[in-house]
């Protein structure tokens, strides 16, 4: 009995240090993030100091590799894996279950009333799991937002009740992020609009964000949350979104842009770049794309460009380094809003190649 004890053991040591170490190899090198993979090296290592109170002699003579005939089964699902966060999610399992393993065999070994160590662990992982799932689907809508025509469904623009059809027109277009921007509406008349463009947009696999409003914005089920600089301050709206839900933030100059990324930011709209016209009839200076590559040079968050573009203009922009457009008034010239996005889907596609080999220092 005490073979079989030991042998139960050493295969969930082997389990729990096995899982967590491809969880810090898919945080160190395919994610790029670095404290988490640090935190996950740490448990490791705890694991390892825990396993000490067992005889290496006996978890060793107790292993019987050769005559183990579940070694190699697998189920179906564990054949393959979608992405790197459902690997990451796997093998987050496949440890904690190995914990929950010892942390009772090692009461069959463990004779004193010492605290179980891999019970700690455990709890520990539950926690980061939490804050990892969180981090990855964050970083995920960041990645995606890149090369992603950023599309404005605006009130100033689209007629009551059409806000889904100018959705499904942008999406049929090649948008890759959506916008719900209804100024001066209610909360009450703006939250069903979002909540069901928020439905569409997880169908179409697009990103889905609501200006201004953190509420509604967490109540839709939004993936991020855009605010100006009249809106609160991105470190206080950290504090009502999910940890997964993406952050941008309007700025005007480089100063301002600067400024801004002290506050936490997942990303940065510059602009108006080129002159545009306003609400109120006057038209707005742009910065030039100057300021753009100037952002661009002096930051590591993805920059999007914003205000007066059209397709004419995105050659401009292809030297500046910035990693997604954003459209309002062009999409809907003529009312041809599919044919208006599937154009600028082009021209983003194309600025985002440039961005990728740095911004023109010129």
């Amino acid at each position: 009995m005490e073979s079989g004890i030991y042998r139960a053991i050493d295969a969930n040591i082997n389990r729990a240090m096995e899982g967590l170490r491809v969880c810090e190899d898919i945080m160190r090198f395919t994610l790029g993030i670095a404290d988490y993979s640090e935190k996950l090296k740490g448990l490791r290592h705890e694991v390892a100091s825990a396993a000490g109170m067992f005889p290496r002699e006996a978890l060793l003579d107790s292993r019987e590799v050769e005559s183990d005939s579940g070694k190699f089964y697998d189920l179906p699902g564990e054949k393959k894996r979608e992405s790197a966060g459902d690997m990451l999610g796997a093998n987050i399992h496949r440890a904690i279950e190995a914990l929950r393993s010892l942390e009772e065999f090692s009461k069959l070994v463990q004779c004193d009333n010492r605290d179980n160590l891999f019970q700690r662990i455990r709890f520990s992982l539950y926690s980061l799991e939490k804050q990892m799932g969180s981090r990855v689907r964050r970083d995920d809508r960041v990645r995606r937002l890149r090369g992603s025509l950023y599309c404005i469904i605006d009130s100033a623009f689209v007629q009551e009740g059409r806000y889904t059809e100018t959705a499904d027109q942008m999406i049929k277009g090649g948008a890759g992020v959506i916008q719900l921007r209804m100024k001066g509406a209610p909360a009450r008349e703006m939250l069903p609009v979002a909540r069901e463009l928020a439905e569409i947009c997880k169908q179409a696999g697009l990103l889905f964000i609501v200006n201004d409003h953190a509420d509604i914005a967490c109540l839709a089920g939004a993936d991020g949350l855009h605010l100006g600089q009249e809106d609160l301050p991105v470190s206080e709206a950290r504090r009502i979104v999910p940890a997964s839900m993406i952050i941008g933030i309007s700025t005007h100059s480089p100063e301002q842009a600067a400024e801004e990324e002290a506050n936490g930011p997942d990303y940065i709209a510059v602009g108006p770049v080129f002159d545009t016209g306003s609400k109120n009839g006057t038209t707005l200076e742009g910065i030039g794309t100057d300021a753009v590559r100037n952002v661009c040079a002096h930051t590591g968050l993805p920059v999007v460009a914003i205000g007066g573009i059209t397709p004419e203009r995105a050659k401009e922009l292809e030297s500046t380094g910035c990693a997604s457009v954003a459209v309002i008034s062009y999409i809907y010239r003529n009312g041809a809003i599919k044919d208006n996005c599937r154009e600028l889907a082009r021209m983003a596609k194309s600025i985002t190649v440039r961005a990728a080999e740095g911004p023109d220092p010129g």
